[in-house]
């Protein structure tokens, strides 16, 4: 196994463990906060898409658009590698999505948590002794019914 194909394979893996860190709130791993403001608080917060800078002060929502690719980059680095590399992985959304802490909507009027919207599971088969192949790495995002 070259080290060329091992360094391949650490950046599919952080690549998608990247993905999965950056949707968090749809996995529940964000900052768990309490009751959902009213609607007249979220109304006032500012929205930024993904990539724009946090306001300055204050809460604000994140818009996720369905027309726009959502974008993970991945680095892979380190003393076991002669060479770094990195990887961008653009998916995008079936419908829009707006983020405030750990809810989530699809029309910035109804919110649900972010655990009982969406189900996640990561699978990650690296090559070994046992499986002498190619890796293998998963990230399966459902939409709870």
């Amino acid at each position: 196994m070259s080290l060329n194909f091992v360094s391949r394979t650490f950046a599919s893996i952080a690549l998608t463990l990247l993905l999965a860190a950056g949707l968090s709130a749809c996995s529940g791993l964000q900052r768990i906060t309490g009751s959902l403001p009213q609607a007249s608080v979220l109304d006032a917060l500012p929205v930024i898409k993904l990539g724009q800078p946090k306001p300055a002060q204050g809460d604000y929502i994140v818009y996720l658009p369905a027309s726009e690719p959502v974008t993970a980059i991945a680095k892979v680095q380190g003393t076991l590698f002669e060479k770094a590399d990195s990887k961008e992985l653009q998916v995008k959304l079936k419908q829009d999505m707006y983020l405030y802490k750990n809810w989530v909507s699809a029309d910035k009027r109804h919110w649900v948590k972010d655990t009982d919207a969406v189900t996640g599971n990561v699978h990650v088969m690296l090559p070994s002794y046992d499986h002498p192949q190619a890796g293998e790495v998963l990230i399966e995002l459902n939409a709870r019914n």
